[in-house]
C-alpha cells in the first residue's frame, strides 16, 4: 500500500550542496585570517588563532553536506526538484546554514550551542542583533571575518547562490529564487533564473568591491575594510569593533558606509535596468525608488532638526548623525555611531517607523518593504474613495501597471502575519525573561524586520542576557523575516507533507 506521505528525500541534494558549499566557506575564512596575522600581525593577541576550529568546522559541514548529497542522488536520481519541493528546499537550506553557521562560534569561541545559533542566524538573516558583547576580545580574525562573510553570502542569499551554480533543477528553481528574493520583478531582469542569480551576484560583488576600495582609501585597513563592506553591502551590520562604526569616529568613512548602505537598500533588478540602458530614468521612474528617496529625505531633514539640541546645535554634526541613523535603520543595517536611546521621543518614533518600513523589494535589506507600504497606502485610499462612489471600478496601480488583486491580498496578509507575529512574540518575551512589554517588543520588531538595533532595551543594545528559550525564539522569528514568513509557515501546514 502506497504511503500517504511525500517523499521528499530529492530536497537533501540542494541542502547537501549548499552545506558543503558553506564548509568551503569556513575553510576560506580560516585561510584567509590565518594570511591577515602572518602578512599583518595584530596588536592585539586575541585576534590570533582560531584557524584550527574553523577548519574542524568546515570537515564537518563538508561532511554531513557531502552524505546527504550523495544519499539524496542515489535515492532521487533526477534533478529537477517540484514546488513543494522549491519550499521545503529554501526552508531546510536556512536552517542548515544555521546550524552549520554556528559551529565556527562553538569550536573557535567556546559559545554555547543556543548562543552560536543565535549569532549564525543573525548573520545569514543579515540582521546584525548579537550575544557577543566583547567582540574584540572574544573573537580572533578568522572567526570575525567568518562572521562578516555569513552576513555577505546571506545578503543577496545563498538560494539565490545555489540556483547560479546549479541551473538545472528545473522549474523549482524559480520558486526558490522567488521565496528568497520576493518581489524582485524589475524590468531588465533576464527570464532564465540562473542567468538572474549571476547577474544578481555579480553586481553585489562589484558593489561590495567599490566599497572596500572607499574604505580603504580612508585610513581603515584592509582587513576591516573587508569586513565592513561585507557587513555593508548586505546590510548586516556586525562591525570588527564593539562600539561599531562609532569606533572610528571618521566623519568620511560614516558617510561612505552610510550612502552603501542605502546603495543596497534599493531594488538590484532596478540597477540593472539601469545599467543596460545606460540611462538613470529607470530608476526614476519607478514608484517604490521614488517613494523610498521621499522617505529617507523627508526623515533625515526632521532628524536633523531634531537632534540639534543632542548635538549642541551644530547642524553639521546633526545632519552627520541623523544621515547615518536613518540609513542604518531603513536597511536593516544596525550599524551604530549614536546612542539613540537618548533621542527626543518624535525622533525615537522615527526610528520605530523605519524599522517597520525597510528597503524596497529584491534588495537585501528587511522590514515590511517600501513596495508594500505604498500599495497598503494605495489601497486605504481607493477603499475611502469606494465608501462614496461604490458604483465606480477602483484599480491600484504602481505606476502604469494594475496590481492584480492577488497581490493585493499577499500584501494584506504579509501586514497582518507580521503584526500577529510581533504581538504574540513580544508576549512570550515577556513571559519567558520577565521583561517589559516595549522592551520584548523591540527585541521581536528587531528579529522579525531583521534590524540589528532593538529599541527599549534594559541595558546594553545585545541579546547576551536573554534566556535560552529567548534567543531561539527570535532566530526563529529571523528566519521567519527573511524568508518573508510563507516558506516556513508552510511546514506546519499538515496537508504539506501528504500526497
Amino acid at each position: 500500500m502506497r504511503s500517504q506521505w511525500r517523499d521528499y528525500r530529492g530536497v537533501l541534494r540542494p541542502v547537501g550542496a549548499v552545506v558543503m558549499g558553506l564548509g568551503v566557506a569556513i575553510g576560506l575564512s580560516a585561510l584567509v585570517g590565518w594570511l591577515f596575522n602572518e602578512l599583518d600581525p595584530p596588536a592585539d593577541p586575541a585576534r590570533l588563532g582560531g584557524e584550527l576550529a574553523l577548519l574542524v568546522a568546515a570537515a564537518t559541514a563538508m561532511g554531513v553536506g557531502y552524505l546527504g548529497y550523495w544519499w539524496s542522488k542515489k535515492s532521487a536520481p533526477t534533478a529537477t526538484i517540484t514546488r513543494r519541493e522549491a519550499v521545503l528546499s529554501v526552508a531546510l537550506i536556512w536552517i542548515s546554514a544555521g546550524v552549520f553557521g554556528a559551529l565556527p562560534f562553538v569550536f573557535g569561541a567556546g559559545m554555547s550551542f543556543h548562543d552560536a545559533l543565535f549569532e549564525a542566524v543573525s548573520g545569514l538573516t543579515t540582521t546584525g542583533a548579537t550575544v557577543i558583547p566583547d567582540i574584540e576580545i572574544r573573537l580572533s580574525r578568522s572567526l570575525l571575518l567568518w562572521r562578516s562573510l555569513i552576513q555577505w553570502l546571506g545578503g543577496m542569499g545563498i538560494v539565490v547562490l545555489f540556483v547560479a551554480v546549479f541551473p538545472n533543477i528545473g522549474a523549482g528553481g524559480k520558486v526558490m529564487f522567488g521565496k528568497e528574493v520576493p518581489g524582485t520583478t524589475a524590468e531588465g531582469l533576464r527570464p532564465r533564473i540562473a542567468e538572474t542569480s549571476r547577474l544578481l551576484w555579480q553586481l553585489y560583488a562589484a558593489l561590495t568591491g567599490l566599497e572596500v576600495l572607499a574604505l580603504y582609501l580612508q585610513d581603515m585597513s584592509l582587513f576591516e575594510s573587508i569586513c565592513h563592506a561585507f557587513t555593508t553591502m548586505s546590510t548586516g551590520g556586525f562591525s570588527t569593533r564593539d562600539a561599531s562604526v562609532a569606533a572610528f569616529d571618521s566623519f568620511g568613512i560614516e558617510m561612505t558606509i552610510a550612502t552603501f548602505m542605502l546603495i543596497g537598500t534599493a531594488n538590484y533588478g532596478l540597477y540593472y535596468s539601469a545599467l543596460k540602458g545606460r540611462s538613470l530614468r529607470t530608476l526614476f521612474r519607478n514608484v517604490e525608488f521614488k517613494a523610498f528617496l521621499g522617505i529617507v529625505a523627508v526623515s533625515v531633514m526632521v532628524m536633523t532638526f531634531g537632534l540639534l539640541e543632542v548635538h549642541d546645535n551644530d547642524l553639521v554634526e546633526a545632519f552627520r548623525y541623523a544621515y547615518f541613523m536613518v540609513a542604518t535603520t531603513i536597511s536593516s543595517t544596525g550599524y551604530g555611531t549614536d546612542d539613540y536611546s537618548a533621542y527626543p521621543p518624535p525622533m525615537l518614533m522615527i526610528i520605530i517607523v523605519l524599522m517597520f518600513v525597510g528597503g524596497c523589494s529584491g534588495s537585501t535589506a528587511g522590514g515590511i518593504k517600501v513596495e508594500r507600504i505604498v500599495l497598503m497606502a494605495k489601497i486605504s485610499w481607493t477603499e475611502v474613495r469606494r465608501s462614496f462612489r461604490p458604483s465606480l471600478v477602483h484599480v491600484v496601480r504602481m505606476g502604469r501597471v494594475v496590481v492584480p488583486q492577488s497581490a493585493l491580498t499577499d500584501v494584506a496578509v504579509f501586514f497582518m502575519i507580521f503584526m500577529l507575529c510581533l504581538g504574540s512574540g513580544s508576549a512570550l518575551l515577556t513571559t519567558l525573561d520577565g521583561v517589559p512589554l516595549p522592551t520584548a517588543m523591540g527585541a521581536v520588531l528587531t528579529s522579525l524586520s531583521n534590524m540589528g538595533p532593538a529599541p527599549f532595551h534594559l541595558g546594553a543594545d545585545n541579546f547576551a542576557e536573554y534566556s535560552a528559550g529567548s534567543k531561539l525564539f527570535c532566530t526563529f522569528a529571523m528566519l521567519l523575516g527573511r524568508l518573508e514568513f510563507y516558506a516556513l509557515l508552510a511546514l506546519f501546514v499538515p496537508g504539506f507533507w501528504r500526497r
